[in-house]
């Protein structure tokens, strides 16, 4: 007897008891019924165990039947644990209603958008920590007047001997064109 509070039992499957109050019309028995549907899964969940599947089944039900709340909770999850329920339910993902997948896509957590900026990210670091490392080998094999052991800290002579050489370039190159635009004027 139906008296408008829901006492679980162990054995309670929630989702038939949702289908059944849903073909009662008895609407408050079918929202204490996702309510425990949720808790259930959340206890669960905080004991480590994979609720992703459960979620996957209960979606299309409760959408079905009538569980907004339940069917929305189920929604929010896949989304936000999008990457690892496709990786885990393939085909599920796949014959999902259309309507199923378009809301997915759009709240999908992390977005598409962030995907691709974090491949660029790593990518760019990747390339520049590979030019690091040449310029590291170049000025190991250089060796840079009074330049000691790579590992050890930079002489001062050594800064100052780069710094120099660097300068004596930018006064060849400024000469170089110096020289052109005399030319070039007195022609």
């Amino acid at each position: 007897m139906y008296c408008g509070l829901l006492s679980p039992c162990p054995d309670l499957e929630p989702i038939e008891l949702i289908v059944l109050s849903n073909r009662l019309c008895l609407p408050r028995l079918v929202a204490l019924t996702e309510q425990h549907a949720v808790n259930e899964l959340l206890q669960w969940a905080m004991k480590g165990v994979d609720i992703d599947g459960q979620v996957l089944a209960y979606l299309e039900l409760a959408q079905f039947h009538n569980a907004k709340q339940l069917s929305a909770w189920c929604l929010h999850h896949i989304c936000t644990n999008y990457n690892s329920v496709c990786r885990k339910f393939p085909k599920d993902m796949k014959v999902m209603s259309p309507e199923n997948q378009r809301h997915f896509e759009k709240q999908r957590w992390p977005p598409v958008w962030f995907l691709k900026e974090e491949d660029r990210y790593l990518r760019s670091q990747k390339e520049r920590e590979r030019e690091e490392e040449i310029l590291r080998k170049l000025r190991t094999k250089r060796g840079w007047c009074f330049s000691r052991h790579p590992s050890s800290s930079p002489h001062p002579l050594s800064i100052m001997c780069e710094a120099s050489q660097v300068s004596h370039t930018i006064v060849i190159v400024y000469n170089i064109i110096l020289i052109r635009s005399v030319g070039l004027s007195t022609a």
